[in-house]
């Protein structure tokens, strides 16, 4: 309480720990002391996992191996790279996402402290995980004579203030090119694609086969070797020198890193202010030219009507298809390539074609079904609509099903001039997986935001493992019917007992919604 008394109100450290304890104030005690105790064993265990690591490494000669040098070089820029997904994203909450920087920069504090109080929050942001991962791996170096790790302490904040200004920096050109909506957006997808890349870059080996491999390590060789872009003695390499504590580059970070930060925060923050304005205000300044009675022409179709509006939406909300073709790659780089490294014959591949393309439109059309079915901000105009409320919510489950199926087209072309017989159990696979899945939004309703689904998917209970259990029934027949097989009759059993299921578990929430209506009207 002492050293929150000492803060001068309305400087940048007396706003910093009113950060804090509305942090601290608003999480439960109860998940505190849980997340405190999961996190603390965690980190013991990294302190041990170090411990074996470098027993391992520095067997008698006490000396690393030279290896680690390079090893070190590629993880700092790796480490970059992902506090710079977290900066810009750090950045793009600070405008949007929090919806409580309009009211702060409308109080008598300085613009300029604001900034300052929530840049060095998104640099902790970012650099707390990594902080979190490498002490493990510098309190054992310590114990091993390796002092010059404790560099990490000094270089990491700094490198998290740098890449921090480097993001905020970005979140501002993005703002100014593309406005501030779609800069949220954007943000957002920069974060999924570098989770993305790292996950593909882990999977280097399973993706090229050895003779690519070579080719690709002595490449690597040549420019590493003295002169070559990736020398030693590269200005590349510098974040990672520091890291290992060499004297020149822990200065040059220890300085440059707050010193970026700083002028950034001192030069840029009147461009936040602007940013902040127009993403409460919106920047869009709409010039329509005044109809003339001659041009105006009504389109009385409504399934048109209902169609163009949940495109506009989809379009709109690109950060939950990003995430789910996120999710996806995870599944199918692993699957594709470990079946190609393995030499497996093509009729093999091409029974797995099959079920990853049902598993896939499958994802894709439950994602677009949050969009177009579940995140409604105002339910009520569906209720008091002139329309009952499941025609309409299936003409929302039909603009969700359109796209995926147009983007499963050529997936089936290909496995049609490769394995025609297997099309018809194709086909009806894909149908019924990706109608299952949308149906499960009208058969089991439930409200969300588009708020919401920025911050995940709500859960629905029991239903929610019931409709995993019947689109993997539907993955799976779509495998087994590929091999022409009797037991794909059980699995497409499965699926249809396990749709059946949802429907009456979603009776209560359908009459519900059907008394709403009628009181509505």
């Amino acid at each position: 309480m002492k050293l929150m008394a000492a803060a001068r109100p309305g400087s940048t450290r007396w706003l910093i720990q009113h950060e804090l304890r509305l942090a601290w104030r608003g999480s439960d005690k109860r998940r505190r002391v849980v997340v405190g105790a999961v996190l603390a064993a965690l980190w013991l265990a990294l302190h041990v996992g170090a411990y074996v690591l470098f027993r391992r490494w520095s067997g008698a000669t006490g000396t690393l191996p030279a290896w680690t040098a390079q090893i070190l070089g590629g993880a700092t820029w790796l480490v970059i790279g992902v506090m710079l997904s977290g900066a810009v994203a750090g950045s793009v909450s600070a405008l949007f996402d929090r919806g409580d920087l309009d009211m702060l920069l409308s109080s008598p504090l300085p613009a300029r402290t604001v900034f300052m109080a929530r840049g060095l929050g998104i640099a902790a942001d970012a650099g707390k995980t990594l902080l979190f991962l490498l002490s493990p791996v510098v309190n054992v170096g310590v114990l091993f004579g390796y002092w010059n790790l404790l560099a990490v302490y000094l270089t990491l904040p700094s490198l998290a203030l740098a890449v921090t200004a480097l993001g905020m920096n970005l979140c501002l050109v993005l703002v100014r090119l593309v406005g501030a909506r779609r800069t949220r957006s954007l943000g957002k997808i920069l974060g999924t694609m570098v989770t993305t890349a790292t996950f593909l870059l882990f999977q280097l080996r399973q993706i090229f086969d050895a003779t690519t491999t070579e080719h690709l390590v002595a490449a690597l060789t040549r420019w590493a070797a003295p002169g070559g872009p990736l020398a030693p003695d590269s200005l590349l390499w510098l974040p990672s020198q520091a890291m290992g504590g060499a004297p020149l580059p822990v200065l040059v970070m220890f300085v440059a890193g707050p010193g970026i930060f700083w002028l950034t925060v001192r030069l840029t923050h009147h461009r936040f202010l602007a940013g902040t304005q127009e993403s409460v205000t919106g920047s869009a300044v709409r010039t329509l030219a005044t109809p003339q009675s001659e041009t105006i022409c009504f389109k009385s179709a409504l399934w048109q009507a209902v169609l163009r509006k949940e495109w506009r939406l989809i379009r709109r909300e690109p950060v939950l298809i990003s995430q789910t073709l996120m999710q996806l790659t995870f599944v199918v780089v692993p699957v594709v390539y470990s079946n190609v490294q393995q030499n497996a014959d093509s009729a093999t591949l091409m029974s797995l074609l099959g079920p990853l393309t049902v598993y896939l439109a499958a994802s894709l059309a439950g994602s677009l079904a949050w969009i177009t079915i579940a995140a409604e901000d105002v339910p009520e105009l569906l209720h008091m609509a002139p329309v009952s409320l499941s025609r309409l919510r299936w003409m929302k489950a039909l603009a969700a099903l359109l796209p995926t199926w147009v983007l499963a087209l050529p997936a089936v072309a290909f496995i049609t001039t490769i394995n025609l017989p297997s099309v018809p159990g194709l086909l009806l696979c894909l149908v019924g997986g990706t109608v299952s899945v949308v149906a499960t939004h009208i058969w089991y309703p439930i409200q969300a935001t588009r708020a919401d689904l920025a911050r995940g998917k709500p859960g629905r209970g029991a239903v929610t493992p019931i409709a995993a259990f019947v689109t993997l029934a539907w993955v799976i027949s779509a495998f087994w019917l590929a091999e022409a097989r009797a037991s794909a009759l059980s699995s497409l059993l499965a699926a249809t007992l396990g749709s059946s299921a949802i429907w009456m578990l979603g009776r209560a929430r359908r009459a519900d919604e059907r008394d709403r209506t009628v009181r509505s009207r």
